[in-house]
């Protein structure tokens, strides 16, 4: 078992201090009367800046990071970089892991790990963060506990929890991770500087609880719910709470990963204003979600009154034994004595947009009790899940009758006059009335009725007696009712939970033996040798799939579709289709043919069979899925949304334009009502539907929706975000259309230009821009520039392509345009021969091609007076036509 001695916990804690300062004041306090602990944690710390070196060994002495040692790399991958001194973290900064992810900036450390802000450079350029494990900080325990968040983050598929997108390890072996970048605040802070009253502060909260029940129901508790961990970010101008690190979760009945990961005797995990009581204990084993709760009750807390439970300044004066004393011993006074005793309230009540006396008032009664509820130091008396404090909350929220205190008579009342107070106001003054009428009655008869109205209110005063005690005695049942019912979903939760975990040990297992496995020497327990690819690896996997999981289907169904992903992004489009095609079999089997499940695999086998220039087969299927999700999901779903997308470009590709078009307007209007108007999705179909009306003669619509999509995403995205790029290439393309080749030339140059200094000079896209520019050139009598860009991306395209794809026909069809136009015909007649060789095997050929390729050849042999060759060209179309 791995442990922790209290040297390291506190060494650990020490870290998280940003100034030396801080850190002192801290020590003093954890290592108050115990000398010898207090001199271990100093020899760490003074030992921890020379630890250095995170992605690479130490240089040699005597040689500099400008000048690599002999047989050491200068570079982070596969991308170039130069090496750096890592003694400190803000020297990290530049360097590249993984190939793709540029470290730009350092914006978080803690005592396991770095985060730093990177731009994420391929298959899609984006802002990125990525954790690295601190220089040092590499014992067992510490690793065990990184790859632990790296796996928990994973389990995780919430808007409200922050994206894991990617995980590998430097070229030194320290783990790391890419997760979605957060750009936001600690929710404490954004509450504070907007101002945002109570009512608003619980509107934000509520979906914190809703992100922490899902990781409860993954098996997953956070144990480190503070503000810094939950972000607030602005997303289409509405706030978004995000929450993040869960490096110091524990696996709620589950291993989160392979190695051990046991929290020690002596080792404290969390942060003690925040922690439940259970958490502070040397010895924390015995911990559930209900310790979630409780740091949620604290957060909320101090999100109404400013300051948390427990006075920040009697814990940094105590010893680490006395604070945990405190945690697990010291009641919180409620919400509202809190505030009634603090002479920071009117900076308090300011902050929340409230008058000083009407916050105090305003925590009395039920949000004192909703609070206290979830901060109860014995967790039976806690709400038992996340989402039952986020309920209460609501309850609150709707003026209903929360359950953090049985209700009386008086109290339920009082929630009546308050949800409907015209109604009550209306009766009220009709009674006022008729109270007045009845002034002028007799004293007589006032006199003669007292007795009967004695009579009749103490009747009445039974009456409430026994309704008061009928309506006590249903409200215990129904709360015995809902206890009961939430005791059953939580059951169902944690049933739900064991059979994940069973399906994602199952996986990881699978990808550990039999795909990662691979790399081990050859014939050394499934070992394909060190210099195995990852297609290898893949393709010998796949022969155990269906041993492996004969008892587990659906476990080889997600399997496969992972797999086959996988496979498509290698070019593997046969291995991928038959992983796909596999995958259906098992969920139409097992789920149904109308399951979601099923219809994703149907959406990627047709994508396999697109890719394998099977347009027939992927139009057929496509249809089929779409017509499901119609009949089964609402109209605006995102799944039916993208079948509707990937249908209209199979109707594209089998020249069925207007179908295509009709398919893409509905596409649009249905984004235009549900999206915003700058959503990617939205844009995207935009931008598809542009390529309907260049096709059907439409230019003016297609340059109008161009010029529209183009100005929006150089509002809302940089000016060389692959989007905005495509953007600027497409609006050239109209521009020509329309002989507009001045307009289209200028966009061109500027477009190519930033490709080529933000992509690889052989991506795809780089190389359809140099198509275009080489096409604007030779349209504005320039053909030797068009001739030499032609040049060059025929070389790129041979060597990076297959000889007989699409693409690279296309380029030779161009290239001898441009040698016709200089004169140098003769160099054209092999290439255009090429050409029809290899256009003839190959389906996916465009149809406009063909004429394209026998007219200049028809032409230059016109043009030499070559009547035979002329002839045999002329013959050779005709008998092309009629097979």
């Amino acid at each position: 078992m791995t442990e922790m001695s209290p040297a390291e916990v506190v060494f650990f804690a020490a870290l998280e201090r940003a100034t030396a300062a801080e850190r002192a004041a801290y020590l003093d306090a954890a290592c108050a009367g115990d000398p010898a602990l207090r001199s271990r944690v100093e020899k760490l710390l003074a030992a921890h800046p020379q630890l250095g070196w995170f992605l690479e060994p130490r240089p040699a002495d005597g040689v500099t990071a400008d000048a690599p040692a002999e047989g050491q790399t200068s570079t982070f991958g596969s991308d170039a970089g130069s090496t750096a001194d890592f003694a400190g973290r803000d020297e990290h900064v530049g360097a590249i892991l993984g190939g793709k992810y540029k470290l730009i900036e350092a914006i978080g450390e803690g005592g396991m790990g770095s985060v730093y802000m990177a731009l994420q450079t391929e298959p899609v350029k984006r802002a990125v963060a990525v954790k690295v494990i601190k220089a040092g900080m590499d014992s067992k325990a510490v690793l065990a506990r990184f790859e632990a968040e790296r796996q928990a983050l994973a389990l995780m598929d919430h808007p409200n929890i922050a994206k894991v997108l990617d995980a590998g390890t430097t070229e030194s072996g320290r783990p790391y991770f890419v997760m979605e970048l957060v750009k936001g605040v600690p929710i404490t802070q954004f509450c504070d500087e907007r101002k945002l009253t109570p009512r608003q502060r619980l509107e934000l909260f509520v979906p914190v609880c809703a992100a922490i029940q899902h990781a409860h129901q993954k098996g997953v508790i956070h144990r480190d719910i503070k503000p810094s961990n939950v972000l607030v970010a602005l997303y289409d101008d509405r706030p978004v709470p995000k929450v993040i690190d869960f490096g110091v979760a524990k696996a709620a009945g589950q291993t989160l990963t392979d190695k051990t990961l046991m929290t020690g005797f002596g080792a404290v995990v969390g942060t003690p204003e925040y922690m439940s009581p259970e958490q502070a204990s040397l010895n924390n084993l015995d911990i559930d979600t209900r310790s979630d709760v409780y740091s949620l009750g604290v957060l909320l807390y101090e999100l109404l009154t400013g300051s948390t439970p427990v006075d920040r300044k009697s814990l940094g004066k105590a010893a680490l034994l006395e604070i945990l004393r405190i945690v697990r011993e010291v009641e919180a006074p409620k919400p509202s004595v809190k505030l009634s005793t603090i002479v920071t309230l009117p900076s308090v009540a300011a902050n929340r947009g409230t008058e000083p006396a009407k916050l105090s008032k305003l925590m009395k009664g039920e949000l004192d009790w909703v609070v206290l509820k979830a901060l109860e130091k014995d967790r039976t008396r806690r709400y038992d899940t996340a989402n039952g404090l986020a309920r209460d909350i609501q309850r609150y929220l709707a003026d209903e009758i929360v359950e953090a205190r049985p209700a009386s008579t008086g109290y339920r009342l009082r929630k009546l006059v308050r949800r409907h107070k015209g109604q009550v106001v209306a009766a009220s003054l009709v009674l006022l009335a008729l109270m007045a009428g009845m002034t002028g009655t007799t004293v007589g008869l006032i006199e003669a009725k007292n007795q009967e109205r004695r009579a009749l209110a103490a009747a009445d005063e039974e009456r409430k007696a026994k309704v008061d005690a009928e309506e006590q005695k249903g409200y215990a049942l129904r709360s015995a009712a809902r206890e009961a019912e939430e005791r059953k979903k939580a059951d169902a939760a944690k049933v739900d939970a064991q059979a994940k975990e069973a399906e994602a040990n199952a996986v990881v297992t699978f990808i550990v033996d039999k795909v990662f496995a691979a790399a081990r020497p050859r014939n050394q327990d499934g070992g394909l040798g060190a210099g195995v690819t990852l297609r290898d690896a893949i393709a010998a996997s796949v022969t155990d799939l269906e041993r492996e999981f004969a008892k587990q289907p659906l476990v080889e169904a997600r399997l496969r579709m992972s797999l086959g992903g996988t496979s498509i992004y290698l070019g593997e489009y046969d291995q991928a289709r038959d992983q796909f095609e596999r995958a259906r079999a098992l969920f139409t089997q097992h789920r149904g043919p109308d399951n979601p499940d099923t219809l994703k695999s149907m959406h990627s086998l047709a994508t396999s069979y697109a890719y394998l220039f099977r347009p027939v087969d992927a139009l057929k299927l496509r249809e089929e899925t779409l017509a499901i999700q119609k009949r089964v999901l609402p109209p605006d779903h995102p799944d039916t949304l993208k079948s509707m997308v990937n249908l209209a470009v199979s109707y594209s590709t089998m020249n069925r334009e207007v179908d295509a078009l009709e398919l893409r307007e509905e596409t649009l209007a249905i984004q235009k009502r549900v999206l915003p108007a700058d959503h990617p999705l939205t844009l995207a179909s935009m931008h598809n539907l542009a390529v309907s009306y260049a096709y059907l003669f439409r230019p003016v619509d297609a340059l109008k929706l161009r010029e529209e999509v183009l100005a929006i995403r150089k509002r809302v995205l940089p000016k060389d975000h692959p989007d905005t790029l495509i953007s600027m290439n497409n609006l050239a393309g109209s521009y020509s259309t329309m002989n507009r080749e001045v307009d289209a030339l200028e966009l061109r140059e500027e477009t190519l230009a930033i490709q080529k200094r933000v992509l690889p000079k052989d991506h795809p896209d780089t190389l359809i821009s140099m198509n275009g520019l080489a096409n604007t050139y030779a349209a504005l009598n320039r053909p030797a520039d068009a001739l030499k860009l032609r040049e060059e991306t025929l070389a790129i395209r041979k060597r990076v392509l297959s000889k007989d794809h699409p693409a690279t026909l296309a380029s030779i069809v161009a290239l001898a345009d441009s040698l016709i136009q200089l004169d140098r015909g003769a160099e054209a007649i092999p290439l255009l021969d090429e050409f029809l060789a290899k256009a003839r095997t190959s389906p996916a050929v465009n149809s406009q091609l063909l004429p394209r390729a026998f007219g200049l050849r028809g032409k230059q042999f016109q043009k030499t007076g070559d009547l035979a060759g002329c002839r045999a060209t002329a013959e050779t179309w005709e008998k092309l036509n009629r097979t």
